[in-house]
């Protein structure tokens, strides 16, 4: 049993096709090595022909029949031991399903056994079955891919990460740290709000000009209307209007934020140990059904907990409980995470506004006693996260297993 890639010679396709229609944007590159490939299994125990894929239509776009082999095909619908893998690298898109099942079980035939489809989203399984139950299918396989914990584990033990420097008794000038690249909306409202608030000027915070070329000037009104329907939220940014919108880019430890580099550079670790929270603005926020509300846990998220920083989670609900799930600790009671629990949109940013608020109001001994009570629990996901690669073993290594034991879990 094996990777049928290797076993034709041939790479392993990475399938993009554009999320908003536009055929430039449309590309296929062949990897002869992938990342993902042997943190998923040891591919021992049935026969895999592997793709990567960004978009759910990536075989609407380039038929399964033009990547695939054609003897490897119907082998793939015919007999017991071969399965086509498909691998949603780095994403945790849930609109994948439907095109998926269109292009790959009714066009071209593949019986929805025989495919694995794989994520970053913890709730993939959940969709799939919630579709297939709906419309009378069979299930496809589904497991959840968590890559970005890898990558920060293994990045922990290269940089000797501990609990030296971090969370000392001193003063601190800044109280918490928040870094943006992309313009997603959340990002944005939160500096706007922090702004408002008078409270921009306590914390490390990036947002400045990244690969999606947004700025005040094209996303303001989008901000504005999307929470019109906030008395409160609407009042404090049409007060602050002029403030916000002429506010300089912000930057921090590098200018240069169009390159997703997905990693925690030496460079950045100043700035944890001179806060004292982290304001972790994930890839998802909001539950509006016409928006990506998937449970993500990114790099975004593990690079707090490998340093051994506190953290307000802003993103969708329930994904604290993700996080205790995989053996991390959380911060209540000494941080108020009833946020996570609330599937109000405007209701879950003001109350994480209220977090970072508190903590800019702390007096010296409240920092103090903050500290006292939340140091254990940084140590406990510190040393968490370092254990989950200890040591580090690859595909090649017989033992690779232990990585699928913490890296991959089987939804379906």
């Amino acid at each position: 049993m094996t990777l049928l890639n290797h076993q034709y010679n041939v790479g392993f396709k990475y399938l993009h096709s554009s999320r908003t229609g536009n055929p430039s944007e449309n590309w296929v590159r062949e990897e002869h090595q992938s990342s993902l490939i042997w943190l998923l299994r040891t591919w021992e125990d049935k026969d895999y022909w592997y793709i990567e894929f960004f978009n759910g239509d990536a075989f609407d776009v380039y038929p399964i029949e033009t990547i695939v082999p054609e003897t490897i095909l119907d082998q793939i619908r015919t007999d017991n031991k071969t399965f086509l893998y498909l691998a949603n690298t780095h994403e945790a898109f849930l609109d994948i399903i439907e095109p998926l099942y269109k292009s790959l079980v009714f066009e071209a035939g593949i019986p929805a056994h025989k495919i694995y489809i794989a994520n970053e989203a913890a709730d993939l399984g959940k969709a799939v079955k919630k579709y297939a139950d709906e419309n009378n299918f069979e299930y496809m396989n589904v497991e959840w891919i968590l890559e970005f914990e890898e990558s920060m584990s293994i990045r922990a033990q290269q940089l000797g990460l501990n609990m030296e420097n971090m969370l000392l008794p001193k003063t601190y000038d800044k109280r918490y740290l928040n870094f943006n690249r992309r313009w997603r909306l959340h990002r944005p409202t939160l500096v706007a709000l922090l702004k408002a608030r008078n409270l921009l000027d306590q914390g490390y915070v990036s947002l400045a000009r990244s690969d999606d070329c947004s700025g005040w000037s094209n996303i303001w009104w989008w901000i504005k209307e999307h929470h019109s329907n906030d008395p409160e939220i609407s009042k404090l940014l049409s007060d602050n209007e002029q403030h916000i919108i002429n506010m300089p880019e912000l930057y921090l430890d590098t200018d240069e934020l169009v390159e997703n580099k997905a990693d925690l550079e030496y460079r950045s670790l100043y700035l944890y140990q001179n806060t004292l929270l982290s304001v972790v603005t994930e890839t998802t926020f909001y539950t509006n059904s016409n928006m990506n509300n998937a449970r993500f846990l990114s790099e975004k998220i593990f690079k707090p907990i490998a340093v051994g920083h506190p953290f307000v989670f802003m993103t969708v609900p329930k994904s604290l409980e993700l996080l205790r799930e995989l053996g991390y600790k959380t911060f209540h009671p000494f941080i108020d995470e009833s946020y996570d629990n609330e599937f109000n949109d405007y209701e879950r940013l003001k109350k994480i506004i209220k977090e970072i608020e508190k903590i800019c109001n702390y007096s010296h001994a409240e920092i103090e006693e903050f500290i006292k009570n939340v140091r254990p629990i940084c140590e406990h996901n510190q040393n968490m996260i370092k254990s989950k690669t200890a040591p580090f073993l690859r595909g090649d290594d017989p033992k690779c297993e232990i990585l699928h034991e913490h890296f991959v879990r089987k939804l379906l």
